[in-house]
């Protein structure tokens, strides 16, 4: 159903922020923990923002 993807397929908000958790990771190879906006994110945080990309990617969205 179309409203139902729509529901849960990321926003551009939401691929913003996503892209900045895996870039910082990215930054800061083997790092346990990294800062964003002040918010202090571990590895569980970095799963979450791939997998937020990867249903961007899927659902045609740049990520």
């Amino acid at each position: 159903m179309p409203v139902i993807n729509e529901a849960f397929t990321p926003d551009e908000s939401d691929i913003a922020r996503a892209r900045a958790i895996v870039d910082a990771f990215a930054g800061t190879p083997g790092a346990g923990v990294i800062g964003v906006d002040g918010e202090m994110l571990d590895r569980p945080h970095l799963k979450r923002a791939e997998k937020t990309l990867e249903r961007a990617r899927l659902a045609g969205r740049t990520a």
